[in-house]
């Protein structure tokens, strides 16, 4: 599982960010990485063949149950209760996974017979996975998977506190469509909070490495051919030390939005240790840093910055005070 992420996040999400919803959570909850990440591969249902032959020894497990309706869909506040959760909780036995194949459903580990979720009945006799499918599909549609799923993209992209009448409108996007993401994100551009000059949210370690390579105009081949040791040196070491290790979040519910948690003193040291070294790393010839400021900044260049490029006495320095200023840092 150590390499299993980054396809993880290739083959079942970028693929389906522009899709419906219900497609995306039907792909991301059945990959073999989230089947594991939450120990669902040793679930059993109490009355199934493997159950019953078992003899109490093998069970339930809740933890998929749980973040699909907290994380994923419905939210913490949604209206969901206890049942619920065990309820899919019997529903989603079964869900497994083999090497060879990848996501496989084991009909000896479901639980047997109907199962009711907020208040609609999905029946699994006999056992397959459409249940389970059609389940995912109910709670991607639902109004509070609306509110969820909109807000967190409103947080994300906009602020940490974004305008109620920007998330209103994203939810109305959503619920017309029955989950259509792209039709969510033309409400979110629409509208006009989205384009406030002034930025709001600090980047994670990772979108400000990235918003300075595009900056900076790094080739894709540069990174792509790195070998594992350098890519550690210039970028997940770096990026660690920011308060980010790559692919290894806290928690299931990911990253935190909050600015408050990637304006610390560590972060902000690492961050202006790489910008001042890092970018002569990945490019021979470094820009004048009179023209890239513009270039990073675009035309509200603040002037402390625009004096900063205009006086430093080295390229690298010109270009690492550009990087690690404050208004580089906000998106």
């Amino acid at each position: 599982m150590r390499w299993a992420t980054s396809p993880y996040v290739e083959t079942a999400i970028r693929g389906r960010i522009a899709g419906q919803f219900e497609d995306l959570l039907i792909a991301a909850v059945t990959h073999p990485i989230m089947l594991m990440y939450f120990d669902q591969v040793q679930a059993v249902g109490p009355n199934s063949a493997l159950g019953l032959k078992s003899k109490g020894k093998r069970g339930l497990n809740e933890n998929l149950a749980r973040e699909v309706l907290e994380l994923h869909t419905l939210g913490v506040d949604g209206r969901f209760t206890q049942d619920d959760v065990q309820q899919l909780a019997e529903l989603s036995t079964g869900l497994s996974f083999s090497i060879p194949k990848g996501f496989v459903f084991i009909p000896q580990r479901a639980e047997p017979g109907a199962e009711t979720v907020l208040g609609q009945e999905f029946y699994d006799d006999p056992a397959t996975v459409q249940p389970i499918l059609d389940v995912l599909r109910a709670l991607a549609r639902h109004p509070d998977t609306a509110r969820n799923i909109t807000r967190k993209l409103a947080v994300h992209f906009v602020s940490d506190d974004p305008d109620p009448d920007l998330v209103a409108t994203m939810e109305r996007a959503y619920l017309r469509t029955d989950g259509d993401l792209t039709a969510v994100y033309r409400a979110l551009l629409e509208h006009p909070t989205a384009w406030d000059p002034e930025l709001h949210n600090v980047k994670p370690p990772f979108d400000f490495i990235a918003s300075a390579c595009r900056a900076l105009g790094v080739q894709p081949d540069i990174l792509s051919e790195m070998q594992e040791p350098v890519t550690k040196s210039v970028l997940l070491g770096p990026m660690k030390m920011m308060g980010q290790d790559w692919q290894k979040p806290p928690g299931p519910d990911g990253w935190p939005e909050e600015d408050e948690a990637w304006v610390t003193p560590q972060g902000v040291s690492a961050r202006l240790r790489w910008a001042m070294v890092v970018p002569s790393r990945l490019r021979r010839n470094l820009p004048d840093p009179r023209a890239f400021v513009t270039q990073a900044l675009g035309r509200e260049v603040p002037e402390a910055v625009q004096f900063a490029a205009m006086a430093a006495e080295r390229r690298t320095v010109g270009i690492g005070m550009v990087l690690a200023s404050p208004a580089f840092q906000r998106r």
